[in-house]
């Protein structure tokens, strides 16, 4: 059946587009549909991240944002019409963003700038471990700030080495064996100092309860700003040095997609079955945390 062809004659009829528009989706939808006949993928099984690939490789190939977004808008209205029609039993680009116009260039730590933020001379009170364990988890794992204070400590598995993490959509993040080492060093030896009567969250500040959002971050500011780190330090700065990082060591785009939480994880069902063997693999094999070797008197960190 010429899916194509019916969904033209479909917006035709239905749509109050101009020739011209109805010609770029018809140029875009071709195109997509040759990428997805050239990767072996029919439309039956074409998932999200099929497509976020493909939105990559028009990135790659030079095509501007408002090009990139025009087609995305193209294949999104193209699969809602497959689904809605009964031709496809879902939408796999129901989640899919299209690019922000003019967006700044994405600043970012260097891994130097990470390890200098990193490197606590010392550990000796139960705060400063608090704050390694902090700053460990973000870069470790590339959760958000406002998702790190959520985090309670029942969403801590030292024995399958991840973390519960999001909540509206909960996904399962693998622990490199650095993040791992510091969080339980926390747990075991300083949070009980710092939590007040059965305060459930993982982290806690100095009267010990749940961080504020604004609370965690004037701590993340005050050590970045004793560096002297000259950067727009913000909120996703550390979480974009995480995805960058993975992906200048070689790690795949769709791994480190479904760690950061941009795909649709909600079938997970908070289970670690679900997690695949490639993502843990992935983040234990080429995260930077996993190959630095400068930590203080911390030479023989090993997984327990």
């Amino acid at each position: 059946m010429d899916y194509l062809h019916n969904y033209l004659d479909y917006i035709k009829k239905n749509k109050r587009l101009s020739v011209n528009t109805i010609k770029s989706y018809e140029n875009d939808l071709k195109k997509y549909l040759s990428y997805l006949k050239s990767s072996n993928l029919e439309l039956k099984n074409v998932s999200e991240q099929d497509i976020i690939e493909y939105s990559i490789k028009l990135n790659d190939s030079n095509k501007s944002l408002s090009t990139i977004s025009r087609v995305i808008s193209s294949i999104r209205s193209f699969h809602e019409y497959l689904f809605s029609s009964g031709v496809l039993f879902k939408n796999p680009s129901k989640q899919i963003k299209k690019p922000i116009l003019n967006k700044k260039t994405t600043e970012i730590l260097t891994e130097e700038e990470i390890n200098s933020l990193l490197n606590f001379p010392s550990l000796d009170t139960p705060k400063l471990l608090r704050d390694k364990a902090i700053f460990e988890v973000l870069y470790g794992t590339g959760i958000k700030v406002s998702e790190l204070i959520d985090l309670n400590i029942d969403d801590v598995n030292f024995d399958m080495d991840f973390i519960y993490c999001g909540k509206n959509k909960k996904r399962v993040i693998p622990l490199n064996r650095i993040t791992k080492f510091y969080l339980k060093k926390y747990i075991d030896n300083s949070r009980s100092i710092l939590v007040y009567d059965n305060e459930t969250s993982l982290f806690v500040n100095s009267f010990g309860v749940r961080f504020s959002r604004q609370g965690l971050w004037k701590l993340i500011k005050s050590y970045a700003k004793n560096l002297n780190i000259d950067k727009n330090i913000n909120p996703s700065i550390l979480r974009n040095s995480f995805a960058i990082h993975l992906l200048n060591r070689g790690a795949n785009i769709g791994v480190v997609s479904k760690i950061l939480g941009n795909t649709n994880l909600s079938s997970l069902q908070y289970s670690l079955d679900y997690l695949t063997n490639n993502i843990r693999k992935e983040i234990k094999e080429k995260h930077p945390r996993s190959f630095y070797k400068g930590e203080n008197n911390e030479s023989n960190l090993v997984d327990n």
